[in-house]
């Protein structure tokens, strides 16, 4: 399966680093650990595309999933199987409101 980022994600990857450097006092590590979970958790998803809470409106027939330590790190996606695509919307971190924001990501420009 194919995975498609939205255009803002590497957008969450780098607020998700610079805030966790900041509350650690500089521990790089810390974040590259953050980063090895994000990966984790979409090996997870490209696994089982199907898994994960189905939303409601405004963000129907998206999922989301929660995981990393703490299960602190939040994936909103969609997959399409007829296609082989995984589309992810946002990658949230902590207490981030990450259904307000990923109602504005629900178009990837297709």
């Amino acid at each position: 399966m194919r995975l498609i980022r939205h255009p803002w994600v590497g957008r969450d990857l780098v607020a998700l680093v610079d805030h966790i450097v900041e509350v650690t006092g500089g521990d790089q590590a810390a974040a590259a650990r953050r980063l090895d979970e994000v990966d984790a958790l979409l090996a997870d998803i490209l696994a089982n595309p199907g898994s994960g809470m189905r939303l409601a409106a405004p963000l129907e027939h998206w999922l989301v999933r929660h995981g990393g330590r703490g299960h602190r790190l939040t994936i909103v996606f969609r997959a399409d199987s007829e296609r082989d695509v995984l589309y992810v919307a946002l990658v949230a971190f902590g207490g981030q409101n990450w259904m307000a924001e990923g109602t504005s990501r629900k178009s990837f420009g297709r």
